[in-house]
């Protein structure tokens, strides 16, 4: 190849590479030039403020133009207010907002359909700014699940005050967002905006289930604190309250959903745009509610359900390690209470005969109530009880095994 093909061809790459990597000022430049020219356009045409408003609302292209100016300008505004909040997001947090955004968008359109006798400029604004506050959602309950796997001490005290800062500014516009839609819907009727109202409503919901998430993970640090700071014992109750939270979201958002369908269906007909949210909503609470049956049930009086496990039945395991939380297990000393600062570690013995801490045990039992090891039922009073290294012994039976 000859030197001059090689030079233009070396020259053309690096453009191409400059272009892709700074693809967004590119954009940038390219919608204010085409911005640029549809305005200067108008006013060489017309001499006032008036004609000129009137020409680039006649004008589709002018229109396309303006639109895709107030996107950018969207997307800018956004990005200079996630750098103050959350400064640069993470590979994950952006990869699931890419997902919930492209989903909630689909899903819109659904929404869409029902309303199409509204869709307006009106209604594409309150869309968007609908989806600029729900990102920020997103991200806020993101980033603070990411605070609950942090070790002591925790995140910077920066980090605290944007995220108390955030939390009342979503919770105000999300308030205030959802007042101006139930106002229209009470004075003008059932429309476009009950669509709105649902969707706020929603908002809080999920936004009190990030702040209480937050307020029981700064305790939990902060307990930590107090206790040795990295060699605190782990906080004991902090998963069922957890589990509370999610149950009362879930109600709070499964009322929304119906209050919203049934709106719909009496006006509008059947809403195939939260079918399938009402429906997941419904069995989550359900099943929650379920889980915490089966839980009070699997943990109601454990001491006196599950024996402790002695030195001798401790000896005739293979193994004194704890499957859950991967520690040793030392039998409880007769008469003396568990310790007060820490999780209760003595060790219990389950009716299939398989030994964990009472901790692990508790907590295991809040997400399935059967043994970890064989999965054996430990709801069932007349369960046959397998000793670790033997052969099943009925319950009438067990007074004569040795």
């Amino acid at each position: 190849m000859p030197p001059l093909q090689q030079l233009l061809r070396h020259g053309s790459n690096r453009v191409l590479r400059s272009a892709l990597s700074h693809r967004v000022q590119l954009y940038f430049l390219v919608s204010l030039v085409a911005l640029s020219a549809v305005v200067f356009n108008a006013l060489r045409n017309y001499s006032n403020f008036y004609s000129v408003a009137i020409s680039l609302s006649k004008s589709s292209r002018s229109v396309l133009v303006l639109a895709n100016f107030a996107v950018l300008l969207a997307l800018l505004g956004a990005h200079i207010v996630q750098r103050i909040f959350f400064g640069a997001l993470r590979a994950n947090e952006v990869e699931r907002l890419y997902d919930r955004l492209w989903f909630f968008i689909t899903e819109s359109l659904l929404a869409f359909t029902i309303f199409r006798d509204e869709f307006d400029i009106g209604f594409v604004l309150m869309f968007g700014f609908l989806l600029f506050v729900k990102s920020f959602h997103w991200l806020s309950s993101d980033r603070v699940e990411w605070m609950d796997q942090q070790q002591y001490p925790g995140p910077p005290v920066l980090f605290h005050i944007r995220m108390i800062s955030l939390f009342s500014i979503l919770w105000l516009v999300d308030f205030m967002m959802f007042v101006i839609a139930m106002d229209h819907t009470i004075a003008y009727g059932v429309g476009g905006m009950v669509l709105f109202a649902s969707e706020y409503g929603i908002l809080m919901a999920s936004l009190m289930n990030t702040v209480f998430k937050y307020l029981l993970f700064a305790y939990d640090l902060r307990r930590a604190g107090r206790r040795g700071g990295e060699n605190a014992p782990p906080w004991e109750n902090k998963s069922m309250w957890v589990f509370y939270i999610e149950l009362t979201t879930d109600f709070l958002k499964l009322t929304t959903y119906l209050i919203f369908f049934i709106i719909i269906i009496t006006f509008y007909g059947l809403p195939l745009n939260i079918v399938r949210d009402v429906y997941i909503t419904a069995r989550s609470f359900i099943t929650r509610l379920r889980a915490l049956h089966r839980y009070q049930t699997a943990t109601r009086n454990m001491d006196q359900r599950y024996p402790n496990a002695t030195e001798t039945e401790l000896a005739a395991t293979s193994d004194r390690t704890c499957i859950i939380c991967r520690e040793d297990m030392v039998p409880a000393v007769q008469g003396q209470p568990p310790v007060s600062d820490g999780p209760n570690v003595t060790p219990k013995k389950l009716p299939c005969g398989h030994i964990f801490h009472f901790y692990c045990l508790r907590s295991w039992l809040e997400r399935q109530q059967s043994c970890p090891t064989c999965r054996q039922t430990v709801l069932e009073p007349n369960t046959p009880r397998r000793p670790a290294n033997g052969p099943a012994v009925a319950p009438q039976q067990q007074g004569n095994a040795p």
